[in-house]
């Protein structure tokens, strides 16, 4: 430093002395690089700042000018306003709430909802305790409740407060709330804004009001219209009103736009797109729900073959594969995904459904019971435990079925009119393995203008778990022809696809009415092979041999497929064929019993979805046949039969379906003409 000439020496010393030393003479700041002593000056500046959105710029002024005025109300009032701007909302509102005569009532809503908005941000981050997940949004409600009481209630508050609590309620699975403050704001002329319209929709598809939802995501993406997950939503809204194709279209829209990989221009590579993987992921259960399970199977695998760490690709592949009927399948890949990821309840609800089709409900028990302790409020597990505490109750089932043959009705071995009534009723399930059974069956039919009538009520036990399942039950006809009857049957479970049950039946009821007509009953064993390798095959295979009580004795071999051969998601076309052959070891019995016959059945069986909403639903089948028979000594002809039936649901596990039928058959070269009605309630699986 060069040395103070003596011209400059006294004037420095004197400068010093005038100065105090523990800071300037009079309030001053620096301002654009030069030193301001004028307060509206900096005030000025700082006002400037704000309105031209430099809060942080402001903000600095403000805290480098405010010790030469601390005590000033406006550099205070600015302090808080550039803070607020900034988004520190929190430090903002405690300061208006240290001072708030400072403040206009506009400038306090403004702080206040401005606090809450950042407790609402909060909401939508991971929560430090997994075992409280919905303890953010919990505290904003409250708080949110709390400053509403001060201004005398919800409808009192501001808008913006009001479109902020939607996000909140809807993070509480408070749907029907959601709802309702939506439909308030709506009857006082607000007009909901884009980011909180998204939620409202969200929860108009939890309430099951997909026309509504629709409506509010549609306003969502007026807003936003690359929001993805609105997109998903709007494609499902759809969706749930039966507009699969149109789902469809809108979610290949969404995957044509989004890039696997987007690559910038120059880049050496690109980054991974959770956009696209999001729109790959909802692409294919849309198929998957609209009947195009093959495709969906396709297109998931193909992804959990790039990324198998990925638990929802693991948990929606689960879901197909359970929709397949592929239950052991479905099972290892919700586990796969509840291991990936811990949080994911959609993986453990799967397993709760694979569980109980493996008939594991010990195994499902613990998972069903942690869902619902930490998920209660959601939706999809309250679905999940209503179908459970279905699966668990009470089952029933009452049917009735009748007909009448004309022509040939002199040797049918139904005879010229027959009914048949009954119920049956299972308990709860005890210790996840059991079930006692009862039931009372009816039958009736006229032969050469006499009626033969068996009146039976039963009682036994059923056991399901894992891969076996057995049961056990007596029945007494009222009439006491052929003594107590027994029924005793066991299955076992290959695999998906594999199943076989054997039968053994003393006094069987399903014997030939004819024969019970002239005092003859019948016991008999059987076995049934199925494989279902996917919902669009089914293969049958069963022997069975009848011991009539005359010496009788009747062997039958039937085999059968059910193939789909066109599907749309209302409507399902299946191709029927079937064989059957059986033989006898005398001709000169007192009822239908050829020495050998056979026959052979092709058909089609259309089944429509007429309408549906959720689990109630309405659809009709119509299945056509004909094939020949032939019987030994009588010579072969070709028989027709027709059907057609209706099946409503009204609700999980409420089914009432009933059908007309008619048929053409041909006994001992006697052809007939019939015409038969059926109906059944279930109350149950």
């Amino acid at each position: 430093m060069a040395p103070l000439g003596r011209s400059t020496l006294p004037l420095a010393l004197a400068g010093a002395l005038l100065l105090p030393i523990s800071g300037p003479a009079w309030p001053q700041a620096e301002v654009d690089g030069r030193i301001v002593r004028d307060r509206e000056t900096v005030i000025s500046k700082a006002e400037g700042l704000l309105a031209g959105r430099d809060a942080v710029a402001a903000l600095a002024l403000i805290e480098q000018a405010a010790p030469a005025w601390p005590d000033d109300d406006r550099f205070y009032r600015l302090r808080v306003a550039a803070l607020s701007d900034m988004g520190n909302s929190d430090r903002a509102w405690s300061l208006y709430r240290a001072r708030p005569e400072l403040f206009s009532a506009e400038q306090a809503e403004r702080f206040e909802a401005d606090r809450l908005a950042r407790q609402v941000l909060w909401t939508r981050e991971y929560v430090e305790d997994e075992s409280q997940p919905f303890a953010d949004a919990q505290r904003a409600e409250d708080e949110i409740q709390a400053y509403a009481r001060a201004r005398g209630g919800i409808a009192a508050l501001s808008p913006r407060i009001r479109y902020d609590r939607l996000i909140v309620l809807n993070r509480l699975n408070r749907h029907a709330e959601v709802a309702a403050e939506y439909g308030d704001l709506q009857a006082a002329g607000h007009d909901v804004p884009g980011y909180a319209l998204g939620v409202v929709g969200d929860s108009l598809l939890a309430l099951r009001r997909p026309e509504d939802a629709q409506a509010a995501l549609d306003g969502a993406l007026h807003a936003d219209p690359g929001n993805i997950d609105v997109n998903v939503q709007r494609a499902y809204a759809v969706l749930e009103q039966e507009r699969h194709d149109e789902a469809r279209v809108l979610l290949q829209a969404l995957r044509d736009r989004e890039a696997a990989w987007p690559r910038q221009p120059g880049a050496a590579r690109g980054w991974q797109n959770w956009r696209r993987d999001q729109a790959d992921l909802n692409h294919a259960l849309v198929h998957a729900f609209g009947e195009d399970l093959p495709q969906a199977q396709a297109l998931l695998e193909e992804r959990v073959a790039v990324g198998p760490a990925n638990a929802g690709l693991q948990s929606a592949l689960g879901t197909v594969y359970a929709l397949r009927g592929w239950p052991e399948r479905a099972l290892e890949r919700f586990r796969m995904a509840s291991t990936l990821d811990e949080r994911d309840a959609h993986s453990r609800i799967g397993q709760v459904g694979a569980l109980i089709a493996l008939q594991r409900d010990d195994l499902a028990r613990p998972v069903r019971d942690d869902l619902v302790r930490r998920h209660g409020e959601l939706p999809a597990v309250q679905r999940m435990d209503q179908a459970w505490q279905l699966h668990r109750g009470w089952q029933w089932r009452a049917h009735a079925a009748g007909g009448r043959s004309e022509d040939g009705a002199a040797v049918s071995p139904l005879g010229s009119r027959d009914r048949r009534y009954g119920v049956e009723v299972q308990t709860p399930i005890l210790g996840d393995r059991w079930r006692l059974v009862a039931g009372y069956d009816y039958r009736w039919a006229d032969f050469d203008g006499a009626r033969v009538e068996d009146r039976r009520t039963s009682a036994g036990v059923r056991y399901a778990h894992d891969r076996l399942d057995w049961g056990l039950q007596a029945n007494r006809a009222r009439d006491g022809l052929g003594g107590t009857g027994l029924d005793a049957d066991a299955g076992w479970r290959f695999d998906d696809t594999w199943y076989a049950r054997a039968t053994v039946r003393r006094n069987d009821a399903d014997a030939s009415m004819q024969a019970r007509a002239a005092g003859i009953v019948a016991d008999s064993v059987g076995l049934e092979v199925n494989n279902v390798p996917s919902e669009r095959t089914y293969w049958h295979a069963g022997v069975k041999h009848w011991r009539y009580d005359d010496g009788n004795r009747r062997d039958s071999l039937a085999l059968g497929l059910d193939q789909r051969l066109f599907t749309r998601p209302q409507f399902l076309l299946n191709g029927l064929a079937g064989a059957y052959a059986s033989r006898s070891s005398r001709d000169d019995a007192p009822y239908f019993n050829p020495s050998r016959d056979a026959s052979l059945e092709l058909g089609l069986r259309a089944d429509h979805l007429a309408w549906r909403r959720y689990e109630r639903h309405f659809r009709h089948r119509l299945t056509v046949s004909a094939g020949p028979y032939r019987q030994q000594g009588y010579g072969s002809a070709w028989v027709p039969a027709v059907r057609y039936e209706h099946e409503w649901q009204f609700a999980l596990g409420r089914v009432l379906s009933y059908g007309l039928n008619w048929s053409r058959p041909v006994y001992d070269g006697q052809r007939e003409e019939r015409i038969g009605f059926d109906a059944e309630f279930r109350w149950g699986e």
